[in-house]
């Protein structure tokens, strides 16, 4: 059996060669302007090139209808929720009903939008899904989401401007998946919405663009108080290479500076105490009240990140791929798996690898209550390849990664807490110190489409998702032997330290299985 997969393996690879080499001999297609790639793209200028007043105005309706059965064997991550509708990461095994598979029918990431075009000088795009990234339950809990809305201004044949919301222009490159609402956010695509001015300009072979945006708090589901007043928009700048009609090189770079506000301050009154002191100072002074301001002060954070992409297209056959590294990247997209982590050096000293020190020593230790920010930094990257052998059949595969860099910044979890869970109880499973934070996101897939008419797909798709999760330092090595012990006294005590495997630091793998059908009905 296994002489004969080989032997059908072998003869797929010299067909697809073969293809490829034909290929290249018949007039080179475009590189597609889809992000989604859900479905052969269309050109965007079609309405346009039927323009004859350049006043006049004319419309374009887009969008698909997709349905799909989505089945996992665990549990599983969306967006911080325990939905299937765009699975972003694997998720611990912290209640017993989480390690039984579920299942649903999702057609909610379905899309409607329109295009209104002025001429060849403006155009302005519309679009909607009805991913309620805000519920648990997306069967009848749905309601319209702005997927897209902007408008575009070209002054010239090299000039043009953008204003709106639309597709993030940092990372612009995305994989190759029939899961709209989420692609591979969490395991390698850092891309997504955001609120943006920019412009493009375009020389020869390259596009320059830049742009400035929201710090992108509209894409989580948990709001992000902590930067609601930040200031600085995001800045970002990109540079595309386009050498030939098929093949393109960009790489594009973002920052900001987040400002953090301290969870102490009440942000209605303009960050006065939350928590007024009742206390009377017997001694009060001046040096004091300055202390006490300055506690209640905002800190300032550097975020942002850099990318390199590329989309190949030869013949039948197309690939992508895209590699970033950042700091903070969640605050600024919802593609990342770690936002900057808030604690106290009590907390950072419980979970540190000396967190079993009592007496004192260890009793003011954990007692310091000074807050600390933390910056995790990422690495990310995916790669996906789809190639089409006929008109009606087609497949691809697609992996991604993301991985935190410095995962001792990571807030871990005692895995004392998972006694707390209970399958007839639900638990925010969010909570780090249930689960710990995300260190390490991995997807990898296969996928296969058949299209019967030009504008009917169905397909199917496999994910495996594999995550792993930080653990407190403390539990791991010789330190995880030992309860307690008071460097004074010299006396302490040892501990059972528990499987290693029923930590939060433990693999959680989940396997996917989406079958489905889109309808796509662009004018």
């Amino acid at each position: 059996m296994k002489s004969l997969f080989y032997i059908l393996f072998l003869g797929w690879i010299i067909t697809m060669q073969s293809s490829i080499i034909a290929e290249t001999k018949e007039k080179e297609e475009t590189v597609s302007k889809d992000p989604t790639s859900l479905y052969p793209a269309k050109t965007l200028d079609t309405s346009q090139s039927q323009q004859t007043t350049p006043g006049e105005l004319s419309y374009r309706l887009t969008g698909m209808l997709k349905t799909d059965f989505a089945y996992a064997n665990h549990s599983l991550l969306s967006f911080g929720f325990d939905n299937l509708v765009g699975p972003t990461v694997a998720k611990r095994q912290v209640q017993a009903r989480d390690s039984e598979p579920r299942s649903g029918i999702y057609p909610t990431s379905s899309l409607l939008g329109t295009e209104i075009s002025y001429g060849t000088k403006a155009k302005a795009i519309f679009e909607a899904d009805f991913v309620d990234l805000t519920k648990s339950s997306v069967g009848a809990e749905t309601k319209p989401r702005v997927r897209q809305m902007y408008f575009q201004y070209n002054p010239s044949s090299h000039l043009q401007l953008f204003l709106g919301r639309t597709w993030d222009m940092f990372a612009g490159v995305f994989p190759q998946s029939y899961n709209a609402s989420a692609f591979m956010s969490a395991s390698g695509n850092i891309g997504w919405q955001r609120e943006q001015i920019g412009l493009w300009y375009k020389l020869g072979e390259f596009k320059f663009g830049s742009a400035i945006g929201t710090t992108g708090f509209h894409n989580d589901p948990n709001v992000k108080t902590n930067i609601e007043r930040n200031t600085m928009p995001t800045i970002t700048v990109r540079l595309d290479w386009i050498p030939s009609t098929n093949l393109l090189f960009t790489t594009s770079a973002i920052g900001t500076k987040l400002k953090v506000s301290d969870p102490r301050t009440d942000s209605a009154r303009d960050g006065l105490p939350l928590y007024p002191d009742q206390t009377i100072d017997p001694n009060p002074s001046l040096a004091k009240t300055i202390t006490s301001q300055n506690a209640n002060q905002r800190t300032t954070l550097d975020s942002g990140g850099v990318s390199f992409g590329f989309v190949w297209k030869q013949g039948k056959f197309e690939s992508r791929g895209e590699i970033t590294y950042g700091k903070n990247i969640t605050s600024i997209t919802s593609g990342g798996i770690a936002p900057f982590q808030t604690t106290t050096y009590g907390e950072t000293f419980s979970d540190s690898s000396l967190g079993f020190l009592s007496g004192g020593i260890g009793s003011d230790a954990k007692t310091n209550n000074k807050r600390k920010f933390e910056s995790p930094k990422e690495v990310s990257g995916f790669l996906s390849l789809n190639y089409e052998i006929t008109k009606q059949f087609g497949f691809g595969i697609h992996a991604g990664i993301s991985k935190i860099t410095n995962p001792e910044v990571l807030v871990g979890a005692d895995f004392n807490s998972l006694s707390t869970s209970r399958s007839d109880q639900f638990q925010w499973t969010s909570n780090p110190k249930i689960m710990g934070s995300i260190r390490e996101n991995l997807n990898y897939g296969f996928r296969m489409n058949y299209d019967p008419e030009e504008r009917i797909r169905f397909f199917i798709q496999t994910d495996v998702f594999r995550t792993y999760y930080k653990d407190v330092d403390r539990y791991s090595g010789v330190s995880a032997h030992i309860g307690s012990y008071d460097p004074i006294t010299q006396i302490g005590e040892l501990r059972d330290p528990g499987n290693e495997f029923s930590r939060s630091s433990a693999v959680s793998e989940s396997l996917m299985i989406r079958l489905g059908g889109l309808f796509r009905f662009d004018t």
